[in-house]
């Protein structure tokens, strides 16, 4: 009958045979604040990452704007030595808007931009939805054009199934000329 004298001193809160009992629960809430803080650490480590490798990529697409617009102005530049004044004044428009989407990406932080773009997409959604159709379409256009690339990289002479031929290069390297033959300037 030792069981029943047990748990009632269980349920008057003296110590049952178990010494530290509520040490076990303090252990295990220090354990919890330990993996709480662990993973609050190391989010915040994500976010500074992304953060650094967010700024980095913007300060990438701001040079390559920066270079499209010089560019742009030296073909303006061109343009003015050949006497196409209207022209001239179209490529030097956009050398202009180009730069200033380089000082933007420059100058502003992600959470402004993100708050730009929010904005924008509430004045104008009809622009916001045509930029989304434009970007999927050139998403798909370079996925596509990826697929193409990796299966000509494979080698293993199938594509999708079937058997690829591959045209012999002989001659001057043309397809389909034997010895020289077919190939090169005419009335050679």
């Amino acid at each position: 009958m030792t069981m029943p004298d047990a748990q009632s001193r269980a349920f008057q809160g003296e110590p049952t045979g178990q010494q530290g009992g509520g040490s076990a629960r303090e252990q295990i809430r220090e354990m919890k604040d330990q993996v709480v803080d662990q993973a609050k650490n190391t989010l915040q480590q994500a976010r500074e990452r992304a953060s650094t490798s967010l700024g980095e990529s913007k300060g990438q697409f701001a040079d390559q704007f920066g270079t499209i617009a010089d560019a742009l102005r030296r073909t303006t530049e061109h343009l003015r030595s050949e006497d196409q004044q209207r022209i001239a004044g179209l490529t030097e428009t956009v050398a202009r808007q180009v730069e200033q989407v380089a000082d933007y990406l420059r100058n502003k932080d992600a959470k402004a931009m993100r708050q730009d773009l929010e904005n924008l997409a509430r004045r104008q959604p009809a622009v916001m939805l045509g930029g989304a159709l434009v970007l999927g379409l050139i998403g798909a256009r370079f996925l596509k054009s990826s697929e193409r690339r990796g299966s000509r990289r494979s080698g293993n002479g199938r594509q999708f199934g079937r058997e690829r031929s591959i045209p012999s290069r002989t001659g001057y390297g043309y397809p389909g000329t034997e010895g020289g033959t077919g190939g090169g300037y005419a009335g050679a």
